[in-house]
């Protein structure tokens, strides 16, 4: 149990921080100027021979994982990974570089503004790094389980082996109470048995002061104790027998006549018979006195025979214990071997891992080469996008510049609004004071006006009596007026009537007279001329004639 509160190596860490270390060398040598195969060829080799010195350094830690502790982190020596996309030293390859590019006019300024832009990564090798780290992640995960499981597995069984351990020990603690309880159940019963004697109830007292201390020692001197109480006993219980055997011989050999001859001897016979009588009980009594001890000494035989087999039982649970104990540790050892397994089969996978790394990182070069030409292709028309995009700037400059101006003169305006509503504020307060007198004037013009308007209501009251038979003539006339409305309703249509026929007349005669111009002279042309200033005078006096009817209904 010692070697496993020492602390594994966590090979999972190791791992993952090998291969951000590939990735980040993989990136540094992805964006450095490329150099002549046999230095490629070194650097492969150089990679091998690490792979090779990793391995064969993951195994001694595996040897002496019992051992030793993990060592410290190193740095990485390649630098980290943000180094690569905020170094702004990073330039294209020589192959690459913006000299061989054709010219497009633009100043240096743009040129060391756009080149950081060719020097991001390309959008496969982000998504290949993000695929890694999350497959690294994932092994980290399952590691990380691994590792739980194994911790709440080794929990488990110290927690078996504890329970185990607390049982044992309540078992003993239980049958170690429960054998003082029958101890002392039995003084009490053989308190309960005593005899009334003085001699007797010492004895017991001075028994019952004395506890028990020890397991076998004191059931062996307890038992001891009793069987030299019994024997007491049963030598008390002898001399009281020959006591009474000696009183009964005494009163045989006495005549039987002696109560006859004085009455002291009558007294002294009786005295007698009491002697006789309490000797009987006290005989009595020691019997069953000796009944209950033999029975006391068998119950202490049996409970010790009881004792010593739960003992023995006890010794039987310890052994087992001991067996279960064993059998953890030997399950604790199967366990450290699975451990060992599960971390070679993760080195394994972390092998494989490297070599599909080294593959895919020939395919990432390969794919490198081809969209760096296409970087190229696209970096010229993002020199034209620049140029363009430049002018634009300019125009949105110059409007920026108008805007200013306009936000300025409307400034200016809305701070003489500002001062017009400050004098108009000013005019309002004056108004407001002005109306607040006024209020005054008014509040006494309106208590005299109150007063003017109930003598108003008194002056009402008098009139409303002859409005209301004014307000009958009146509706008598509203019905005669309403009379004449109709009949000067319908002669308004009659009237329509006849001028929509006289309108009829009228285009009537100017069709005929367009005809007669075209054929007869003149006097025809004074004829219709005269005829139409008829039908006009006609028309209007129709028309004043309505007006008239129309002005009488309503006046009536």
């Amino acid at each position: 149990m010692d070697s496993f509160k020492k602390q594994t190596p966590d090979y999972t860490d190791i791992a993952y921080k090998e291969a951000v270390a590939r990735l980040r060398y993989l990136l540094a040598e992805s964006y450095s100027p490329h150099s002549s195969p046999t230095k490629s060829f070194q650097i492969q080799r150089a990679d091998d021979s690490g792979d090779e010195v990793e391995s064969v350094a993951l195994s001694e830690r595996s040897r002496h994982q019992h051992q030793h502790f993990l060592p410290p982190y190193r740095a990485p020596q390649y630098g980290s990974k943000r180094a690569l996309y905020t170094d702004p030293t990073t330039k294209l390859p020589h192959t690459y570089s913006t000299q061989n590019l054709p010219s497009t006019g633009i100043t240096e300024g743009q040129d060391t503004t756009l080149k950081p832009e060719g020097s991001l990564p390309p959008p496969e090798l982000m998504a290949f790094i993000e695929r890694q780290e999350e497959y690294i992640e994932q092994l980290e995960k399952e590691s990380q389980y691994c590792r739980d499981e194994l911790a709440a597995l080794l929990s488990k069984v110290k927690e078996v082996i504890s329970e185990n351990e607390g049982l044992h020990e309540r078992e003993k603690a239980g049958l170690l109470k429960s054998v003082f309880n029958c101890f002392e159940t039995g003084d009490e019963d053989v308190q309960e048995m005593e005899p009334e004697g003085k001699l007797e109830k010492q004895k017991l007292q001075s028994s019952k002061k004395q506890r028990l201390e020890g397991p076998s020692i004191v059931f062996e001197s307890r038992i001891s104790e009793l069987e030299a109480q019994l024997t007491q006993t049963k030598m008390d219980l002898r001399k009281a027998l020959e006591e009474a055997d000696l009183c009964k011989k005494k009163l045989a050999d006495q005549p039987l006549s002696f109560e006859m001859h004085s009455p002291s001897s009558a007294a002294g016979c009786d005295s007698h018979r009491q002697q006789i009588e309490n000797l009987q009980r006290e005989k009595n009594e020691l019997n069953e006195s000796l009944m209950k001890l033999q029975g006391a000494v068998t119950q202490f035989r049996e409970k010790e025979a009881e004792a010593s087999l739960k003992v023995k039982r006890s010794l039987d649970i310890v052994d087992q214990a001991q067996f279960e104990k064993a059998q953890a540790e030997l399950e604790v050892r199967r366990l450290k071997d699975e451990l060992d397994r599960q971390h070679e089969k993760l080195r394994e996978l972390l092998q494989e891992q490297g070599r599909k790394v080294q593959d895919e990182r020939m395919q990432l070069e390969r794919r490198y080469t081809q969209q760096m030409e296409q970087l190229s292709t696209d970096l010229t028309s993002q020199w034209d996008s620049s140029s363009k995009l430049q002018l634009e700037l300019e125009k949105q400059r110059r409007v920026e510049v108008d805007l200013r101006r306009d936000l300025q003169q409307k400034t200016v305006m809305i701070e003489e609004l500002k001062k017009e509503l400050q004098n108009k504020i000013g005019l309002l307060q004056a108004e407001l004071v002005q109306a607040a007198v006024d209020r005054g004037s008014l509040e006494q013009e309106l208590a005299s006006s109150k007063l003017a308007v109930e003598r108003a209501e008194r002056d009402g009251r008098q009139e409303v009596s002859k409005l209301q038979a004014e307000v009958a003539a009146l509706r008598q006339r509203l019905d005669r007026a309403d009379a004449d409305l109709m009949h000067s309703r319908r002669e308004n249509l009659r009237l329509a009537e006849q001028v929509a026929s006289l309108e009829r007349e009228v285009n009537l005669a100017k069709m005929t007279k367009e005809n007669a111009d075209r054929s007869s002279s003149s006097p025809s042309k004074q004829k219709t001329g005269q005829r139409e200033k008829e039908l006009t005078a006609m028309i209007m006096d129709m028309e004043t004639k309505h007006e008239l009817g129309v002005m009488v209904a309503y006046n009536k």
